[in-house]
C-alpha cells in the first residue's frame, strides 16, 4: 500500500481519491505518484449525523468520514493494526464542471 511514516505533505506527494457509494458499500480509488489502489468498503455500525466508519473488504484498512456536506467530507484512512501509518487524511471535494462525471 501507500503508507509511509512521514506525512504526504512532508515529501510533496499528493493523493487523489475517487469515491462512489452504493448503499452500505462503497468503492474507492487512491492514487499517489505512480501507485494506484482500489478499495471496497462496508459501513460498520450505525450512520451517525457527523461520522461514518468503514472497513475495507479487500485490505486491512479502516476509514472514517466526518463532517459531511453535499459536496465535501473529511476522510481519514489508516491500517487496522498499525495506527502510526496513514494512507490518507484530508478533505475530499466533489468534482465540479465539465469533468464531474469522471
Amino acid at each position: 500500500m501507500i503508507p509511509t511514516l512521514s506525512e504526504p505533505y512532508e515529501s510533496g506527494d499528493e493523493t487523489s481519491v475517487t469515491w462512489k457509494f452504493h448503499g452500505n458499500r462503497s468503492n474507492s480509488s487512491f492514487s499517489r505518484g505512480k501507485k494506484k489502489y482500489q478499495l471496497t468498503w462496508t459501513v460498520e455500525g450505525e450512520i451517525l449525523c457527523d461520522r461514518i466508519k468503514l472497513l475495507s473488504d479487500t485490505e486491512d484498512w479502516e476509514s472514517e468520514i466526518q463532517a459531511m456536506t453535499r459536496d465535501r467530507f473529511h476522510l481519514h484512512v489508516v491500517p487496522r493494526g498499525d495506527k502510526t501509518k496513514i494512507l490518507f487524511s484530508g478533505v475530499v471535494t466533489k468534482k465540479r464542471g465539465l469533468f464531474a462525471f469522471l
